[in-house]
C-alpha cells in the first residue's frame, strides 16, 4: 500500500503552440507599419527604414528558420483558407497602401504609422496563428 494519495482527476493537458506569441507580432507590426511609413513619407527617413527593414527581414528569416529545425512537422504546413486571406491582408498593407495613400502632413504620418502598425500587427499575429495552429500538441510531462 502506498501511502501517498492518488489523483482522482486526470490532469489537464497543456498544448504546445508553435505560432508566434502576440507581443512579438506586436512588435513585428509597430517596426515595418513606422519603417513602412517613414519610408514614404520623407526622403531623410528612406536609409534609416531601410536599414529597420532589412534588419526586421533578417531576424524573422532567422527566426523562422531556426524554429523550422526545432520542430521538424512544419517544414511542410498545410496551407489554410485563413492562411491566405491573412497574407491578402499583409499584402494589401505593405504594397497598394504605400503607394496610394501618401500622407501629406504631420498629423496623417502619425496617423498612417499608427493604422498600418495595428493592421500588421493583427495581420501577423494571424497568419502565422492560421499556419501553425494545426500543429498544436500536447505537452509532455
Amino acid at each position: 500500500m502506498s501511502s501517498l494519495p492518488e489523483d482522482a482527476a486526470p490532469a489537464i493537458s497543456e498544448t504546445k503552440r508553435l505560432w508566434a506569441p502576440w507581443w512579438l507580432a506586436l512588435v513585428l507590426g509597430v517596426v515595418c507599419g513606422t519603417a513602412l511609413t517613414f519610408l514614404r513619407a520623407h526622403k531623410s527617413f528612406v536609409i534609416p527604414g531601410a536599414i529597420a527593414l532589412a534588419g526586421l527581414i533578417l531576424i524573422v528569416g532567422i527566426a523562422t528558420i531556426a524554429r523550422r529545425q526545432k520542430h521538424v512537422e512544419a517544414l511542410d504546413p498545410p496551407v489554410s483558407a485563413g492562411y491566405v486571406a491573412w497574407m491578402a491582408v499583409l499584402i494589401f498593407l505593405a504594397g497598394p497602401v504605400q503607394v496610394f495613400f501618401l500622407p501629406s502632413n504631420p498629423q496623417e504620418v502619425i496617423l498612417k504609422a499608427v493604422v498600418l502598425s495595428v493592421g500588421l500587427s493583427v495581420a501577423v499575429y494571424g497568419a502565422d496563428r492560421s499556419l501553425f495552429a494545426k500543429f498544436a500538441r500536447p505537452l509532455a510531462r
